[in-house]
C-alpha cells in the first residue's frame, strides 16, 4: 500500500504555480509556474536574488526556441487585452525583466483565471499557449523574495554623482582684499 503511494505520488505532475526555492552558492532563485493547459509550455515568474534582487517572466515551451535577438511577446488575461513588448530569446525560452513590464504584467497573471500568451518566435512563427491563473498568493511570495511591491515597479538608483565640493575660500581671492 505504501509503495503505490509513493509511486503515485512519483509520478503525479508537478503543483500548478507553487512556489519553490532553491540556493546555490551565492544565488537564491525563488520561482512560481504552470505548464500550459496542452502541456507544451511553462509560464514562470522567478526571482533571482545575487548581488542584485531581478524578478523575470519567463515563457519555455517545448521543445525551446533557438537563441535570437529579442522578439515579440503578447500577454492578456481572460478576454482582455494584449499587452506585448519585445522580451529576450537566449536560446530555449524567453524572458522579460524590466521592472515596469514585469509589475504590470505580474498583476494581469496574478489576476487572470487563464492567461495567454503568444510569441513570434525566431523562425517568425506564431506560438501560442494557454494556462490557468494562479492567483495574488504566489505571484506576491516570489515577488517578496526579491523585496518588489505586487502592483508596484521597484525604484532603482542611479550611479551616485560625484559630490560637487566647494573650492577653498583660502585659494580664491578675496575681492574686499585688494
Amino acid at each position: 500500500m505504501i509503495l503505490a503511494l509513493l509511486l503515485q505520488a512519483a509520478a503525479a505532475p508537478p503543483v500548478p504555480w507553487a512556489v519553490t526555492t532553491r540556493l546555490e552558492k551565492a544565488s537564491k532563485a525563488t520561482t512560481s509556474s504552470a505548464w500550459s493547459t496542452d502541456d507544451k509550455a511553462r509560464l514562470v515568474v522567478r526571482c533571482d536574488a545575487t548581488n542584485e534582487k531581478i524578478v523575470s517572466i519567463q515563457f519555455i515551451p517545448k521543445p525551446g526556441f533557438a537563441a535570437a535577438l529579442p522578439r515579440p511577446v503578447s500577454i492578456k488575461a481572460d478576454d482582455d487585452g494584449w499587452l506585448g513588448t519585445n522580451w529576450q530569446f537566449p536560446g530555449v525560452g524567453a524572458f522579460i525583466s524590466q521592472d515596469v513590464i514585469v509589475t504590470n504584467l505580474a498583476v494581469v497573471i496574478a489576476h487572470g483565471k487563464t492567461i495567454h500568451v503568444r510569441v513570434i518566435d525566431p523562425d517568425n512563427a506564431v506560438v501560442e499557449a494557454s494556462f490557468t491563473g494562479p492567483g495574488e498568493g504566489p505571484i506576491r511570495q516570489v515577488l517578496k523574495a526579491c523585496d518588489y511591491e505586487f502592483g508596484v515597479a521597484p525604484p532603482r538608483s542611479a550611479a551616485p554623482l560625484p559630490s560637487a565640493t566647494a573650492p577653498d575660500a583660502k585659494s580664491q581671492p578675496n575681492p574686499d582684499e585688494e
